[in-house]
């Protein structure tokens, strides 16, 4: 590849660029690439010098990627997929694959598929890693920043360049603890409004999918612990008279090793399936070894009851949130 100026560079140092550009600091960019860390200074060096800018400057304690750099990412991840996609072949073998893939995830999705894909890559990938990073709201831009791989979002037909599939779709079940006193009453809307429940809240404000539910039948309900750990809250309601309604899945694999009843919440209460469709940017779309873990997770997800219908009968393929043509 030979550039403006008449210098060259060739592929191995674009894929020490991408790490660069990527991970910013040097040292992450050696462990990414399995390199030493002087080896990637001095790619760093001769690459500053091929496009005559900094790259990766130091402000404060951190790293940063100077207009340049950012300027560059997507069209080398651009060229280096392209250049994967020509060098893979049907005959992908993942246990020859090697690398790292960053997920970003909630809580109660790590800690459902996080075992399962565990065991599925120490028996069939053994050289794949896994990086699970807080769940993010900003998920559009890590995707193309490339900070993440893998993440959950609801795309939309203006989110060029970003494809999702449906992997998780909660349905609700409400748990208590056994010998909780409403389990010798009728299980009605009345009796559920007048309990003391728990809520999975990521803000100090606002109600959620139950308060709404509530509101259409004009009842409402006491919210007595608020928190934002999804996984923890039921062990909670274990050792207390708290209700919590929460994804039908995850009460029933806690009920199994946690003293908890699980019921379906009452007549009146009304709650709508909610879908988490795993997305991914158009740079890793054809990946070989990210189209094997997609396929992975989305068997996984099948297998531990998590997966939406339609996913369950056309086995989850990977769609476009938009044309990228």
């Amino acid at each position: 590849m030979r550039l403006e100026n008449g210098r060259s560079v060739d592929l191995n140092l674009l894929v020490v660029l991408e790490a660069l550009l990527v991970e910013r600091h040097v040292t992450r960019a050696a462990k990414r690439l399995h390199m030493s860390q002087p080896a990637v200074s001095r790619a760093l060096a001769d690459l500053r010098g091929v496009f005559a800018d900094d790259l990766l400057v130091r402000v404060g304690q951190r790293m940063q990627l100077t207009a340049r750099g950012e300027a560059l990412l997507p069209g080398v991840q651009r060229i280096l997929g392209g250049v994967r996609e020509l060098a893979s072949t049907e005959s992908f073998d993942p246990a020859r694959a090697t690398g790292r893939i960053k997920l970003a995830a909630p809580d109660i999705i790590v800690y459902m598929l996080g075992p399962p894909l565990l065991r599925r890559l120490q028996d069939e990938a053994p050289g794949l890693d896994v990086e699970v990073l807080q769940w993010s709201s900003a998920w559009r831009e890590q995707l193309a920043s490339g900070e993440v791989d893998l993440t959950f979002g609801l795309a939309t037909e203006s989110d060029r360049g970003i494809y999702s599939s449906p992997l998780v779709q909660n349905t609700w079940a409400t748990v208590v603890r056994e010998g909780h006193p409403v389990l010798s009453k009728p299980w009605s809307l009345d009796s559920f409004a007048g309990l003391r429940h728990l809520m999975i809240g990521f803000t100090p404000h606002g109600g959620g999918h139950v308060d709404a539910a509530l509101a259409s039948v004009g009842r409402q309900r006491r919210v007595a612990l608020r928190m934002p750990y999804v996984v923890l809250s039921p062990l909670i309601v274990a050792e207390t008279d708290l209700i919590l309604t929460t994804a039908r899945w995850l009460a029933e694999k806690l009920a199994k090793s946690s003293k908890l009843v699980v019921r379906a919440p009452p007549t009146g209460v009304t709650l709508a399936p909610v879908d988490l469709p795993l997305v991914w940017h158009e740079r890793s779309h054809r990946d070989p070894v990210q189209r094997w873990l997609r396929a992975t997770l989305t068997e996984l997800a099948r297998t531990e009851g998590m997966a939406p219908p339609a996913a369950k009968s056309r086995g989850g393929r990977d769609r476009g949130a938009k044309s990228t043509d």
